[in-house]
């Protein structure tokens, strides 16, 4: 959108009784500079603007109490009939003209909590002022604090959190991670002039105050975080160490997020209530009507100095995946400026016909909000690329471990359960992951041990036992090869020679506090090899200091480390299936055509909720013909 506009208030006066005002005049200067065009507005009686200081409270009351979508849209259209009759006046239809035009707020501090007000519900023909390409961008400050910016690396970096606290209402955001992650992914192969490159860092569990500002403080910088969690108006819920949410109030995001100013672009809130107003923690008196309302993106923004995107109401997780997927595909691959790749991606979600905001459009569109004066021509990358594309950098030596997992949905409470167990202070040793061959026990493991890959010094991966190994053959001994990875892998320690007794390594290692996160793949199987496993378990799950085993097995391994919680992998549903075949480039690709509906039905059935089954599939899917002999194999 290379067209902006200012709206900015001159004159205005505040009611006496509440601070609110009860007359402004709107300053409209259009594209280019030319001459500026007023509007003024009288409320008829000062009530007029309670029902827009109260939305976000009449929203959350109506969602708390299960009202249907159509509450919430007659809630939303009031605003919006007063907006295009009173708040806005001739405004509206002038910038429909305008459009396509970036809306830039320059408003008194006195009155910035009319400046968070759902302003693009201005309607014209019907028709909110977002879905006519009118973006407005918030918090605009010309005194915004920035540091002084290193030379950043020759690639995009990318870090993508999803908060996953332990909560009675957990929300599955595996599909979100997933999706997020595969279009990354691909823009990164096949963006723009063959490439975006690309370093993209994901963390689904063990969000915690200590891991992100790990993870800001990396050399490097971030060029895009993107934060999906729970939210309240003010604050974000993070984890503690023991896997409970940590309401993360403004004041104290400001300062985890200290670190990426001057040097992080782009802030995507995809939270509930990011962009809602909440009053000032700043302001020395926050009881009254008169107390200073801002927003925790629009405080990010100003302090950052840097572009950010958050919701102003709660809406469902597909909708907000939607919208990033679609705005990140827009700024990345067709190079729009970050305004008008906002405003495409909240077009094309509004009126898709596969989310449930087709009912509420005029609260979806009124939803995402963009802030801060560098989200007004932001275009990423921005700067000169390294050809061919980045798909995720090493951060630290980690044995054998596999490569992160493409497609994971689904198994919310076990792993949000194993995460808790891993983390520092849950006060545990570990877990045990265990359900039927082809539940994704192995894959399950790995994704933890990425997410977890900050917290350890060490992360060594014991692969499940060779065909060599099974069939006991001469000179395999996995369990002499797991003792020389564990003292070669043990920094500090040295490599004693002759190879030490294993209790007598892992006493050394506790002495030492190493951080070591082992996993035991199939232990199941190795135990049955080689009993001497379940002794090493029943040793490293007693010790006392910051080490984790986590053991993956087809069963629960009864009499073996009782002291160590157990979660069951059990057949997916239908709907986590169906999630992962639309991640995969083959299954997915035939998913995409009707004419394979049937096809697709039998695959499901086939698996019988097994993701080991579906992952075979896929492999087997190059085209239909292949994928039909599979079916009739199985």
């Amino acid at each position: 959108m290379k067209r902006s506009a200012v709206l900015a208030i001159r004159h205005y006066h505040l009611a006496p009784a509440n601070g609110r005002p009860d007359y402004w005049v709107w300053s409209l200067t259009p594209p280019e500079g030319l001459g500026a065009e007023f509007f003024e507005v009288r409320p008829a009686t000062s009530g007029e603007l309670t029902p827009l200081y109260e939305l976000p409270a009449r929203i959350a009351e109506l969602r708390r109490t299960g009202a249907d979508s159509a509450a919430l849209e007659e809630t939303v259209r009031a605003c919006a009939d007063w907006i295009t009759r009173t708040g806005l006046r001739g405004i509206a239809h002038r910038l429909q003209v305008l459009a396509p035009v970036v809306v830039e707020f320059q408003l008194p501090d006195e009155l910035r909590d009319l400046e968070m007000f759902p302003w693009e519900l201005g309607l014209v023909d019907g028709l909110p002022l977002s879905l006519h390409q009118v973006v407005f961008v918030r918090g605009v400050r010309l005194d915004a604090s920035r540091a002084d910016e290193a030379p950043p690396p020759p690639h995009l970096r990318v870090l993508a959190l999803f908060s996953l606290p332990r909560t009675k209402r957990p929300v599955d955001l595996g599909a979100h991670r997933t999706v997020l992650r595969a279009e990354l992914l691909d823009l990164a192969a096949g963006g723009r002039e063959g490439s975006v490159p690309m370093e993209l860092r994901t963390r689904q569990f063990g969000v915690s105050r200590g891991t992100l500002s790990g993870m800001l403080r990396e050399p490097g910088g971030w060029d895009v975080i993107h934060v999906v969690a729970h939210g309240l108006p003010g604050s974000l819920a993070l984890e503690h160490a023991d896997g409970t949410a940590d309401e993360v109030g403004t004041r104290d995001l400001l300062r985890l997020l200290a670190p990426a100013r001057g040097r992080t672009r782009l802030l995507f809130l995809s939270a509930c209530w990011s962009g809602s107003r909440v009053a000032d923690e700043d302001n020395g008196d926050t009881s009254g009507q008169d107390a200073a309302l801002t927003s925790l993106a629009a405080s990010v923004a100003e302090r950052l100095g840097c572009a950010v995107v958050a919701m102003r109401f709660p809406v469902s997780t597909d909708f907000a995946r939607a919208v990033a997927v679609r705005m990140y595909r827009y700024l990345l691959r067709l190079g729009h400026e970050l305004p008008q790749a906002l405003n495409n991606a909240v077009v094309d979600s509004v009126t898709d016909a596969r989310l449930a905001e087709r009912r509420t459009p005029l609260f979806a569109a009124a939803t995402p909000m963009l802030f801060g004066a560098a989200a007004r021509t932001l275009r990423l990358p921005g700067r000169p690329m390294t050809r061919g594309p980045l798909r995720g950098v090493p951060v630290r030596a980690v044995g054998g471990l596999p490569e992160r997992p493409r497609s994971f949905v689904g198994r919310l409470r076990e792993m949000t359960a194993a995460s808790a167990a891993l983390a520092p202070g849950s006060g545990l040793t570990g877990a045990v992951v265990h359900g039927p061959e082809g539940m994704g026990a192995t894959t399950c493991a790995s994704l933890l041990a990425h997410d977890h890959r900050e917290a350890f010094d060490v992360i060594l991966w014991h692969p499940r036992p060779t065909p060599r190994e099974a069939a006991g053959r001469p000179g395999a001994d996995p369990f002499e090869d797991l003792l020389t990875n564990l003292t070669v892998q043990m920094p500090g320690i040295g490599v004693p020679s002759p190879l030490p007794h294993w209790k007598e390594l892992i006493d050394k290692s506790m002495r030492h506090r190493l951080r070591l996160l082992l996993v035991l793949d199939a232990a199941d199987r190795a135990i049955g090899l080689e009993p001497r496993f379940a002794d090493l378990i029943e040793q490293f799950a007693g010790a006392d200091g910051p080490s984790r085993i986590l053991l993956t097995s087809r069963s629960e391994l009864p009499g073996v480390a009782a002291a160590l919680p157990r979660m069951e992998l059990r057949a997916l549903d239908v709907r986590d299936l169906t999630q992962i075949i639309h991640t995969l480039p083959r299954l997915g690709a035939l998913a995409r055509s009707r004419r394979n509906r049937v096809l697709m039905d039998k695959v499901l059935r086939r698996t019988h909720g097994r993701p080991g089954l579906l992952m075979d599939a896929e492999s087997n899917a190059g085209t239909v013909r292949e994928l039909e002999n599979w079916i009739r194999e199985h």
